[in-house]
């Protein structure tokens, strides 16, 4: 995502007046910039598949917790099997447990890194709005004053405008990926504390 850095993109028999270094020294830094945004955006998507697979993994054994609570729910006191269910509702709870003391700090982490990329991405938008855009624009009306080859620094801007889109395009899937990943645990929280009540009502050894 850098300038293309050809030969021909100046003219050496021009000098370059201060206010064209300037714009060209922040023509550098909008690319670096774009490729620091898409580097945090690859290391937040490559995490949240295996993410959504462990709250998937911990929302089954909910699942198989509900279904013996249920079943144990039904079962009077002289059941022969009433104890190898109370057993094993038990031990899914110690798993589901063991899971989520795993689970949760980790969401809890990367959370505050997506929190922390969307104030960041917005923060580079206006940057890249209010300031280095209309820097270059400046370049373009003041061209003749330049020693930069009009040709070349308009070609390599419509590439970054190109590259800076495929970044945004990755955000928007890094944004959409790990919000849902964040709602969907959500619910499900919500779904397990409730859970954890019935349990305690029932039995609270089941929760020890």
């Amino acid at each position: 995502m850098k300038s293309n850095g050809k030969t021909n993109f100046y003219d050496r028999s021009k000098e370059a007046p201060a206010f064209e270094t300037a714009i060209l020294q922040c023509y550098n830094e909008i690319h670096d910039r774009a490729w620091d945004l898409l580097q945090r955006v690859r290391r937040g998507r490559k995490l949240v598949p295996g993410i959504q697979f462990r709250i998937e993994g911990v929302e089954h054994l909910f699942d198989l917790a509900k279904y013996k609570f249920d079943h144990l729910k039904r079962m009077i006191p002289t059941n022969p099997v009433r104890d190898t269910v109370y057993g094993q509702l038990k031990s899914l709870i110690a798993n589901i447990n063991d899971e989520l003391n795993q689970l949760v700090p980790e969401l809890i982490d990367e959370t505050g890194v997506f929190l922390d990329y969307e104030k960041y991405s917005m923060e580079q938008d206006q940057w890249m709005e209010d300031i280095a855009f209309p820097q270059f624009s400046q370049i373009i009306s003041n061209h003749e004053d330049c020693s930069v080859d009009m040709v070349f620094f308009d070609l390599d801007l419509e590439d970054f405008r190109y590259a800076l889109g495929f970044v945004k395009n990755q955000e928007g899937l890094y944004l959409d990926e790990m919000g849902a990943v964040v709602d969907d645990y959500t619910v499900f929280n919500e779904k397990i504390e409730q859970f954890f009540e019935q349990l305690a009502d029932f039995d609270e050894q089941l929760l020890y």
